[in-house]
């Protein structure tokens, strides 16, 4: 991971540079976390803000940038390589959107080793701010914290049959290698012959927040941990994590059911 561009002096190449991709091993964290890959389906869907280049007139266009992949790629991009591989766009001229479109899911495919979707919107297009629906919010629960780092025992659940939908605004995590902040909301989704104690749960999602690792990791764990709790019929977890570089990570993780194709999700926040 020494090659890793976040948390380096950076140099912004303003001409197209697939080079800058920086792929990450998923099994890196997984391994750490004794994440078995097999337990969840699921997609990450990634969207930029920051994508813009030139027409052949020399005149720039701009756009938002939505990626989607598969959880079971082999890698996973870097968000701060992602970022600097779009803006070096910025000075480079192409004949159509589609060639844009063209190029970058065949950069990420190829340094993903997964099929990549990528799809981009106009201004006109943009998703306007949506509520979770459905969802029982449980920030406003009473509850005293006092543990910042993850503790799976602090979940509660009790043998009763639920199927519910829960969120939360109150989960942060810090970057392992820059220590930056990172804010996200995360809904849950259950159906099984056990009911998840919300106060235990809101205790849980706020023990995450002196810890370091990746969006995609920090979803996994929670998603280990419901499950391993609950022994659901099925299980959802979303994670929507805010901008940072221009660029928010949204993983998703599914258990007992397909993963849905819904992307249109883009809270407050974001």
């Amino acid at each position: 991971m020494q090659n890793n561009p976040l948390g380096q002096k950076t140099v912004y190449n303003p001409h197209y540079d697939s080079s800058l991709i920086f792929p990450i091993a998923r099994s890196i964290n997984r391994k750490k976390n004794n994440i078995d890959e097999h337990l969840f389906s699921g997609y990450d869907i990634w969207n930029g803000y920051e994508l813009s280049w030139l027409s052949k007139s020399g005149k720039p266009e701009v756009r938002r940038i939505q990626i989607v992949y598969s959880a079971h790629s082999e890698f996973m991009v870097e968000s701060k390589s992602l970022k600097l591989y779009l803006g070096s766009f910025a000075m480079t001229v192409a004949e159509s959107e589609k060639h844009i479109v063209d190029t970058i899911s065949k950069d990420l495919s190829a340094a993903l080793k997964v099929a990549v979707d990528v799809k981009l919107f106009k201004n006109s297009d943009t998703v306007g701010f949506t509520n979770f629906p459905q969802s029982q919010c449980i920030d406003n629960i009473p509850c005293e914290c006092s543990i910042y780092s993850p503790d799976s025992l602090l979940l509660k659940a009790e043998k009763k049959a639920a199927e519910e939908v829960c969120h939360s605004d109150l989960l942060k995590t810090n970057c392992p290698i820059t220590s930056q902040p990172d804010w996200a909301s995360v809904q849950i989704g259950y159906k099984g012959n056990f009911t998840l104690d919300k106060t235990s749960l809101l205790r849980y999602l706020v023990s995450y927040r002196e810890h370091a690792d990746y969006h995609e990791a920090c979803c996994e764990q929670i998603f280990k941990a419901l499950h391993e709790i609950l022994r659901p019929e099925y299980l959802w977890v979303k994670c929507f994590f805010t901008r940072r570089g221009g660029i928010d990570i949204n993983p998703c993780r599914f258990f007992g059911m397909p993963p849905d194709n819904d992307f249109s999700v883009h809270l407050w926040r974001q």
